[in-house]
């Protein structure tokens, strides 16, 4: 058996390939959401209610999909929810009406919520097993898809192409994704140790708070750079769309930086200097004097802000017992989807009772918060399993 078919290198590739499909999927969904509004005809008030039932579904349907995994392993739950994605992903795209719209994103949240814990557990037992990161790459080609998705969605929309044509690309590239996906091994099994997992439910608390934060930061940067660019500094849209655009390269970036890294830097570091980094992206990207050093701050915050989330990840995967990878990280993927929810919206709240660049800069408050708790949280726990030769503990 060469090295490159090896059980290990076939699961990497299955993996990285998912994450790039899941991602696509949201690059072209974001981007065709005009042209969703205009087809459902519904004004901003209910449209954005109609989206909050993917957050809705998404988070009743993690936990079961942890548990389901923990207990029959990925090998034909990632097919299958793949898939169920790949079924209901164009169905938004038939949408006329508020009712109809919030039926397929209800389905869409449902099947995102568990492809998003299983993706994520079967990386972090991958990791477990190889004794090395793949987390920040399983993210960086995730940001990768969102990128290519939401550039090539726009092209196709001024070639006249509406959300069913959009929306139907994107479910046949999940659907050949589904079709090549290897058959991951089975779930390893440890039995609790005197009182493992009481030890462990304050961190799965504590990893959640900050994922909860971390999501928060980016989902509001993602949702007000723009504007903030356009109003605040009078820049072009072209300029305001760079906005979102750099902070995404730069998560993408970040990641694939961190992957790079394996083990060499603990995620105690990681997680402690990333927020740090966060924080003074956001400080320039706020209260910049102008587009450039606003855009500085973007691409600076998003190279903060895109270690985090896959190290949390990763953190929670390695320390978990064998076998409860699933149920833990739905735990901490829950508490970290109340961060998308909150995100723009408490940002919105802000700017009205201040101002959008004050708003923006009271992120940095947080992120300095992840900064200081996040290796806090992490610096006195270990890894439940052996570590190789050359590998940090924490």
């Amino acid at each position: 058996m060469t090295q490159a078919s090896t059980p290990a290198a076939l699961e990497r590739r299955g993996l990285l390939l998912g994450f790039a499909a899941f991602g696509g999927f949201w690059g072209a969904w974001s981007a065709v959401l005009p042209d969703v509004r205009t087809q459902t005809g519904l004004p901003d008030g209910q449209l954005g209610l109609a989206l909050a039932a993917i957050a809705v579904a998404a988070l009743p349907a993690m936990p079961v999909a942890g548990r389901l995994v923990d207990r029959h392993g990925a090998r034909r739950l990632i097919p299958v929810s793949m898939g169920s994605f790949a079924a209901v992903a164009v169905l938004p795209g038939f949408a006329e009406g508020l009712v109809p719209l919030v039926l397929a994103l209800l389905l869409l949240g449902a099947t995102t919520g568990a492809l998003d814990v299983l993706l994520n557990t079967a990386t972090a037992s991958w990791e477990r097993r190889e004794g090395t990161r793949l987390m920040a790459g399983a993210h960086g080609c995730f940001s990768v898809g969102v990128l290519v998705a939401s550039v090539a969605t726009g092209v196709a929309r001024d070639l006249g192409a509406g959300p069913r044509t959009v929306l139907g690309a994107s479910a046949a590239l999940l659907a050949l994704a589904t079709l090549v996906q290897p058959p991951y091994r089975g779930v390893v099994r440890e039995e609790p140790v005197g009182n493992g997992r009481r030890r462990i439910a304050p961190l799965l608390l504590a990893l959640g708070l900050l994922t909860a934060a971390s999501f928060l930061i980016e989902d509001a940067v993602q949702a007000w750079s723009a504007l903030h660019l356009e109003r605040t500094h009078d820049a072009p849209p072209w300029v305001g769309g760079l906005g979102p655009g750099v902070f995404a390269g730069a998560m993408a970036a970040a990641r694939f930086g961190a992957q790079a890294l394996g083990r060499s830097v603990s995620d105690a570091r990681l997680v402690g200097g990333g927020g740090g980094v966060l924080a003074v992206g956001l400080l320039l990207l706020a209260l910049g004097p102008g587009p450039a050093v606003v855009l500085v701050g973007a691409l600076v915050a998003g190279a903060g802000v895109g270690v985090l989330a896959p190290t949390l990840f990763s953190a929670v995967g390695s320390r978990s017992l064998p076998g409860q990878e699933g149920a833990d990280l739905a735990l901490v993927s829950a508490t970290g989807y109340l961060g998308f929810v909150l995100g723009p919206p408490l940002v919105g709240l802000l700017s009205a009772l201040t101002s959008l660049p004050t708003a923006l800069a009271l992120l940095a408050a947080l992120a300095t918060v992840v900064a200081v708790a996040g290796p806090s949280a992490l610096a006195g726990t270990r890894r439940s399993h052996p570590q190789r030769a050359g590998r940090l503990p924490a």
